[in-house]
């Protein structure tokens, strides 16, 4: 009778493994169904897009999506447990419901689910709208962060009135949100148990599909790969503080100011002039803009920039943009540029994308341009797979690629090409140097701060710190940003919601692994159409113009229509030959400048490092 049992288990569990009718008829049933739910929520959003975040009705019809795939979820769940639980289907339709909507916040009770909204909203709404007073101006409290205040810290020279504007935004943003910042976290961690994560920071990087301690592994991987190249260009800047600001508060061996830093660094992140760097590496050569070329070329609008880059992409081996997609494109308020920028829209259940872009015709914009076509790419790309594949494999991961094109454009080479930059002293060292620069302070001191940003809330969410340990946030920022406070900043302080870039529920990890990742794939992409050679210096990674190399098409575009139906890894095992993110891409495309930093410190006697 045991052996009966043992045969009949043996053969049920078989039996589970393989494909079942029954769970497919439910997998497709909800495949539909989302499909036309994220459709409208797609509608909503870009009604939003084009009416402006305020209007009433786009942020209604929002509410009225979301509330339905929530109210959909719903009756999702108990099906999808039991499927779950059996253990029923193949690898295929086990993955397919993985991938389901989870309830999130829902799982909560009524009152605290009212409460998690209005902190997750309050502390989002104070960060963006919160009115800072004037400097020395005490009755006048109505300038924004952006664009009032950093417009006024960027061109001040008075170090009073920078140190004045850091002080108060992190009073406004951070010690007035403190009690919301704790509750909030109190009820995250709540609503990751409610969703299956005895860990709570494993629920904070679910969309990784990587646990808390295996993700934090990776990041702290990458974070030691960068750091020689981040030590010695933190090094140069500041020592750029330093001649700017004298030793008294520049000190040698110590974190650079981080109010000081912000600006320098900060500056990056706008229309860089070269004289705002006082150590650039050839200033004489300055910095190239290919905004009046592009008007002198003739692609003085969207629509010659939109079809001169679907152009280059069908170079790739990709397929060209139907013509519709322009034909039905509409523009996007220019009155805000930090917000005007194109964007591709995918539907699920229409058969269709929409574009939307913006009028302003500059190089910013220009270089947005091939993102936003790579987001066409992916989607008409994933769009073979069923609703619930069609995501990313992790959230950014089409950023990655996107980027990567976006890069290599702007390489010289390929703007020389294009008759945007006619001087041949672009290509050379002294200009490459200068490029790499501005470029490696928009890149190399980020990461360290998205990878603060997270490590902070997962001490939190882990239980090893308090939520407002305001103390042990400066420890991980000076330990892994080099920068300090202008005044020693205890616990009686909070600081922590003053940098968040985004909103307070949001990982930044899969930006961080955006970034290293789209410079892996380009020298992957670099490498095999012989546009990069390790160590020949006439072919350096980052003069690699990818125009016309037809051989990437087949193999991204493969890749890209798996959408989430594989783990990222397998999916990069695809495509590079390598399952994992490495630094190396990115580490090499900075080489030139990493060589030249190293030298200008020995030469300058700056220290590298501090205690």
């Amino acid at each position: 009778k045991s052996l009966f049992l043992f045969q009949f288990f043996v053969g049920l569990s078989q039996a589970d493994t393989s494909f079942n009718p029954s769970l497919d008829s439910f997998l497709n049933e909800t495949n539909q169904h989302l499909a036309v739910i994220y459709d409208q929520a797609v509608l909503a959003q870009l009604l939003s897009e084009l009416r402006g975040p305020n209007d009433l009705v786009a942020l209604l019809e929002i509410e009225v999506t979301d509330d339905k795939l929530l109210r959909y979820v719903r009756t999702l769940t108990n099906r999808k447990a039991k499927f779950k639980r059996l253990g029923l289907g193949d690898s295929r339709q086990r993955r397919l419901l993985s991938k389901f909507p989870q309830l999130g916040y829902e799982a909560l009770t009524e009152r605290e689910l009212d409460r998690v909204y209005a902190l997750a909203s309050n502390l989002s709404e104070n960060y963006k709208n919160v009115k800072l007073c004037a400097y020395k101006q005490p009755t006048n409290c109505t300038l924004r962060l952006i664009p009032e205040v950093q417009s006024i810290v960027q061109g001040s020279r008075d170090l009073e009135e920078i140190e004045y504007y850091w002080f108060e935004w992190r009073n406004r943003t951070g010690l007035a949100t403190r009690p919301q910042f704790v509750a909030f976290m109190e009820l995250y961690k709540k609503t990751a148990e409610l969703n299956g994560y005895p860990r709570s920071e494993d629920y904070w990087f679910r969309s990784l599909e990587m646990d808390g301690k295996q993700t934090m592994a990776l990041l702290d991987r990458l974070m030691h790969g960068l750091r020689p190249l981040f030590l010695q260009f933190h090094a140069h800047v500041r020592g750029s503080l330093r001649k700017m600001h004298g030793e008294h508060l520049v000190p040698r061996n110590r974190p650079y100011p981080q109010h000081l830093a912000e600006v320098f660094i900060g500056n990056a992140f706008r229309r860089v002039q070269a004289e705002w760097y006082v150590d650039l590496p050839s200033p004489e050569i300055g910095l190239s803009n290919i905004t009046e070329e592009l008007h002198r070329q003739g692609l003085s609008t969207t629509q010659r920039v939109f079809w001169n880059v679907a152009e280059y992409f069908r170079g790739l081996g990709l397929p060209l943009l139907e013509s519709s997609l322009w034909t039905f494109a509409q523009p996007v308020s220019s009155e805000d540029d930090d917000r005007c920028w194109h964007k591709a829209w995918r539907y699920y259940a229409l058969p269709r994308m929409n574009f939307t872009y913006c009028p302003l015709n500059d190089e910013e914009r220009f270089f947005n341009m091939f993102e936003a076509q790579s987001d066409f790419h992916f989607y008409r790309s994933a769009s073979v797979q069923p609703t619930l594949f069609r995501e990313e494999p992790f959230p950014n991961f089409s950023d990655a690629i996107g980027k990567c094109f976006s890069l290599t454009a702007s390489s010289p080479r390929y703007l020389q090409k294009l008759g945007l930059l006619r001087d041949g002293k672009w290509k050379e060292l002294p200009a490459r140097l200068n490029r790499l620069y501005v470029l490696g302070l928009r890149v190399v001191f980020l990461l360290p701060v998205f990878y603060v940003l997270d490590r902070y809330r997962v001490e939190v969410l882990s239980g090893h710190i308090k939520a407002d340990d305001n103390e042990a946030y400066w420890r991980f920022t000076e330990h892994y940003t080099g920068s300090a406070a202008p005044t020693k900043r205890t616990n009686a302080e909070f600081d922590v919601p003053a940098k968040l870039l985004m909103e307070v529920d949001d990982q930044y990890a899969s930006h961080f692994m955006s970034i290293v990742l789209q410079f892996q794939l380009l020298k992957h992409f670099c490498t095999i159409t012989g546009q990069f050679e390790q160590g020949n210096p006439k072919k350096p990674l980052d003069l690699c113009d990818l125009s016309d190399q037809r051989q990437i098409g087949a193999g991204l575009q493969r890749v890209m229509s798996l959408g989430s139906s594989v783990h990222y890894r397998e999916l990069l095992q695809e495509l590079m030959g390598e399952s994992e993110i490495s630094i190396d891409g990115l580490l090499t495309y900075f080489q030139p400048l990493h060589d030249w930093l190293r030298k200008q410190n020995q030469e300058s006697n700056l220290e590298v490092g501090w205690t």
